[in-house]
């Protein structure tokens, strides 16, 4: 099994960034993803949706209207309207082109696909702009994770779920997958045993609160999905 990604410190927990440095700027913003690249993040996740014609947008809902200022259906619009759209700090609405051009490799990026055809967009947007940074691909989607390990057998692809099942942990051994990503308030204590006996490493989601996060951290995860990931970093070095 491949390492989630190849650069991980040794000895160390994974601090994923959850959408950018949420703690400090709008969720999935251009300027939320320049912070967390800028300090380093161990990894930066983020969302894309399909507009209408197909091109991959960075944008966890369905619709637009909860952190922009208009309210848009993001798959019924097409890329050039939602061009047009100013998030609620004024920033433009990033495509993945764009948030590939911000991070330019110097972080590790997770890319969540959150529709049909994500990872397939994905793939052509990263070869276009070469992009050459660490990457994870991870989906909630049993097929986007298929279409991973077709289209980019050589990039690890995580499953993103709320409740790890045995279905779950059979589809993530039985095509390969590098990682789950669960929902940390649906982890039980018998549930914590059974993602740490299957050897899948796994980073539940999304961990706040530094004494959740570590005591996760000691029942085998391998990190954590964090709005305050730098924070929890800093946190962690310190801690005795």
């Amino acid at each position: 099994m491949r390492p989630f990604f190849p650069g991980r410190e040794s000895g160390r927990p994974v601090f994923v960034a959850h959408r950018g440095a949420s703690d400090r700027a709008l969720e999935n913003s251009p300027a939320a993803f320049t912070l967390a690249a800028s300090g380093g993040a161990d990894m930066i996740e983020f969302d894309v949706r399909l507009s209408s014609d197909g091109v991959p947008v960075v944008f966890h809902d369905v619709r637009t209207g909860r952190t922009a200022k208009e309210n848009l259906a993001v798959a019924r619009t097409a890329a050039a309207r939602l061009r047009t759209v100013r998030l609620k700090n004024g920033e433009k609405l990033p495509f993945l082109a764009d948030v590939l051009e911000i991070v330019g490799g110097i972080v590790p990026i997770n890319i969540e696909s959150k529709a049909p055809g994500g990872i397939a967009a994905a793939a052509k947007a990263l070869s276009k702009a070469g992009y050459g940074g660490e990457l994870l691909l991870s989906s909630g989607l049993r097929d986007e994770c298929l279409a991973a390990r077709d289209l980019l057998p050589g990039i690890s692809c995580g499953l993103v779920t709320r409740r790890p099942s045995a279905s779950d942990l059979a589809f993530c051994l039985r095509h390969g997958l590098t990682s789950i990503h669960p929902y940390r308030r649906l982890l039980s204590v018998l549930r914590l045993r059974k993602l740490a006996a299957s050897g899948i490493p796994f980073l539940p989601y999304t961990v706040d609160d530094p004494a959740e996060a570590f005591a996760l951290i000691a029942a085998g995860a391998a990190g954590v999905f964090s709005n305050r990931a730098l924070a929890l970093r800093e946190g962690w070095r310190i801690s005795p």
